[in-house]
């Protein structure tokens, strides 16, 4: 039986906030957009076209999916980020809209102490990104800066693969190096030396992780997990990464909801000396931590 897009919204709009998911009239216009291929302002402008038997059916089976607390991003198969669409992949994190404040904070840091790179499109700089996950810090750095070249390190091969797949999607896979292992471990001194160093590493205590919400529970934990204190990897960074950069040079992390400065204070009693900046998010958070080294 055929139903308009507009009782087929209103339906799933309904089923979705039975089941507890947040924001569930957008999440119905969007998993629909997703199956008709057509923007959101084409279910209003079409509320009144009828909806067949098949992309109802199919509708149903993307709904249950979402009941379930499956992140939308892996229904969709895709996050925007940096203005961009980024494949994405169970077993993979998914790209939050915080971590554009890191890319945006070191490309502004790159503006300000290397001006003859961004007006010669990034010439001659080399960036690391620490636990790359889907690529989305590493792809967006090469695509804004045309002319740099970009080392992204992730421990899991399949997150590996996902990054060169948006790599050459977003067409910037030619100037990406990338490595499968933990952080620092495969590059050597001798060998690599990065303008900046930058890294959204997991931050979130373990004693904190049951009260993530359940679409979160769907993600890698282990990409979540920062330790006892959520410091772990703050740590293990500290202590590998200021041998790799050069001079001027940046340590950029993002951190979570009131961890700044404790942040600051480890990389401060690790030896990292120089000036620090933190920036906040749009919510007022202190987001990002900047060392200069």
């Amino acid at each position: 039986m055929a139903i308009t897009i507009r009782q087929a919204l209103e339906e799933a709009s309904s089923f979705l906030r039975s089941r507890g998911v947040p924001s569930a009239r957008l999440e119905a216009e969007l998993l629909l957009s997703f199956l008709l291929k057509r923007d959101r302002a084409y279910l209003y402008a079409h509320s009144d076209e009828k909806l067949p038997a098949e992309l109802r059916e199919a509708y149903a089976g993307l709904l249950e999916r979402r009941a379930a607390r499956v992140p939308l991003a892996y229904i969709t198969g895709y996050k925007e980020f940096m203005g961009f669409p980024f494949k994405v992949q169970e077993g993979v994190l998914i790209p939050r809209p915080e971590t554009e404040h890191l890319v945006e904070a070191v490309l502004e840091w790159v503006e300000e102490r290397y001006p003859y790179a961004a007006h010669e499109e990034g010439a001659g700089l080399n960036f690391l990104d620490l636990g790359t996950g889907g690529g989305c810090i590493a792809v967006s750095l090469a695509h804004y800066l045309p002319r740099s070249r970009v080392t992204a390190v992730d421990r899991d091969e399949n997150a590996v693969r996902l990054a060169a797949e948006n790599a050459r999607q977003i067409g910037v896979f030619e100037r990406l190096d990338l490595h499968c292992g933990s952080y620092c471990s495969m590059l050597s001194p001798q060998g690599h030396r990065f303008q900046a160093v930058l890294s959204n590493p997991p931050y979130v205590e373990s004693r904190q992780l049951h009260l993530l919400p359940p679409e979160v529970h769907k993600e890698p934990l282990s990409a979540l997990d920062g330790g006892a204190d959520g410091l772990d990897a703050y740590r293990q960074i500290f202590k590998e990464a200021p041998a790799l950069i050069a001079s001027p040079g940046l340590l950029a992390v993002e951190t979570g909801a009131g961890m700044a400065g404790k942040v600051v204070s480890l990389g401060r009693g690790g030896g990292l000396a120089g000036s620090v900046t933190v920036k906040k998010d749009y919510a007022g958070i202190d987001r990002v931590v900047m060392f200069e080294l």
